[in-house]
């Protein structure tokens, strides 16, 4: 798609989360979403940090990609708690069409129409629509990928529900577009979200995380989470090993760049 296509909004949109400082990522998050579901008429949107395990089995219809964190901009608890279902049936084997073909075009950024992904007879004969999507009002979806790094991928994803229109070509191409355009803020993302090391980091290291990047002491930190000192101590040092940075400056770097950490 052309840069002088890309309408304006879209390309602030881009910016303005491409210029978030290490401590407004996540709020960036919930403005893209926000932002994309006026932008492109959703209901509601959604974003899933991905990363490959190199471990996994030949047979792995997944070719080894875990999703390890979602977020959604709307009904987060109940979508949040289906969304977890899901990711559990798909770890257990039980994959459907459409994400299988959306993993095995990993590696560059795009963004795909689902009957782009896979024929309607083959849709239909998926749990996924049945049992989860349309009893929860999703009737169609527009999913695209960042990729980041090998082995690190960013998703947003955009729903419609009954009656709406179904998404067309140029939501799919504004939609890329912006993926394209906010590239360094799904870097962040990721790095903000425990995703850009070899190992993904626990919950608890995550919540250090998010308060290691604001001006709070380790003490303030512990009392803001309702845990001692030297335990917020230990949860750092985790942090800084598995993202491969040392010390806080280094975690700041790390986010500003948002580069994930090679494989060694």
């Amino acid at each position: 798609m052309e840069q002088a296509k890309v309408p304006r909004e879209l390309a602030l949109l881009a910016r303005e989360a491409c210029e978030a400082q290490p401590h407004e990522v996540e709020g960036a998050l919930e403005r893209v979403l926000a932002g994309l579901c006026g932008l492109l008429g959703a209901t509601n949107a959604y974003w899933i940090g991905a990363i490959r395990d190199r471990d996994a089995a030949r047979s792995d219809p997944m070719v080894g990609w875990r999703a390890r964190e979602v977020f959604h901009l709307h009904d987060r608890e109940r979508n949040l708690r289906d969304s977890r279902e899901v990711v559990a049936r798909f770890h257990a084997g039980q994959v459907d069409p459409s994400t299988v073909a959306h993993v095995r075009r990993a590696g560059r950024t795009r963004a795909h129409l689902r009957p782009e992904l896979v024929p309607d007879p083959e849709w239909e004969a998926s749990w996924l629509p049945h049992e989860f999507l349309r009893p929860r009002g999703v009737h169609d979806q527009l999913v695209g990928a960042c990729s980041v790094a090998p082995g690190h991928e960013s998703y947003l994803g955009l729903v419609r529900g009954r009656g709406d229109r179904k998404f067309g070509a140029r939501d799919r191409d504004q939609l890329l577009a912006f993926l394209e355009l906010s590239t360094a803020f799904h870097r962040r993302l990721l790095v903000f979200r425990g995703l850009a090391g070899e190992r993904p980091l626990t919950e608890r290291e995550r919540d250090v995380l998010r308060l290691l990047v604001t001006d709070a002491s380790e003490k303030e930190i512990g009392r803001e989470l309702g845990i001692g000192a030297r335990t917020v101590h230990q949860h750092a040092l985790a942090v800084y090993e598995k993202l491969g940075v040392r010390g806080r400056l280094g975690l700041l770097s790390r986010l500003l760049s948002g580069a994930p950490r090679s494989p060694e």
